[in-house]
This record gives structure tokens, sequence and C-alpha cells, in this order.
């Protein structure tokens, strides 16, 4: 992970930009603007993670903590936490990650 990054692997995110949720799934630099970036597994259907999903890449300044409970890992109040790899994997499918 990148050591100025505001945000880590696991954790609900919204982007002001698209108006989308997703979970991020790997955190980088972009090489050409040198912006924190965010790869992101976002629902096709909104608010469930039932059915596919698509990767993303988002820039950091878009981005703020998901208040979204039905995206949530777990229980809504802990829609702020980071999932572990478990639950990513549990969340997106094994072969997602």
């Amino acid at each position: 992970m990148i050591a100025h990054a505001k945000f880590r692997t696991g954790v609900l995110l919204h982007n002001r930009n698209t108006r989308e949720d997703g979970l991020v799934t790997m955190v980088y630099e972009s090489e050409q603007s040198g912006e924190t970036m965010y790869q992101v597994a976002v629902p096709i259907r909104r608010d469930t993670w039932a059915g596919p999903h698509y990767v993303s890449d988002w820039a950091e300044s878009t981005l703020e903590i998901s208040d979204n409970a039905a995206l949530a890992p777990n229980k809504p109040s802990r829609a702020s936490r980071s999932v572990t790899n478990a639950e990513l994997r549990d969340i997106l499918g094994d072969n997602q990650l």
C-alpha cells in the first residue's frame, strides 16, 4: 500500500463523480499523474453484491467513505471498517481477486 493513501484494501467507498459505491481491491500510484488510485469492485446491480461486478479505477480526490448499508460487508454500523481478504473473496467470489 502507498504510505500516503487515505484508504486501504477492503474499504467501501463512494465516488462523488460517478455516484457509485464499491470495495477497494488494490491501492496504487498512477504512473502518469502520480495520484493515488484505487482499483474498486463495483456491483453491476446497484446496492447488491448478488450477480457480477466490474472493476474500475478511481482517483483518490473523488472518494469518500460510503454509508451504503446494503453493500456493507457485515452490519451496517460497520460499513466504514475494512473487510478482510476472506470477506472480499466471499463477497466478490474466489476468482475475482
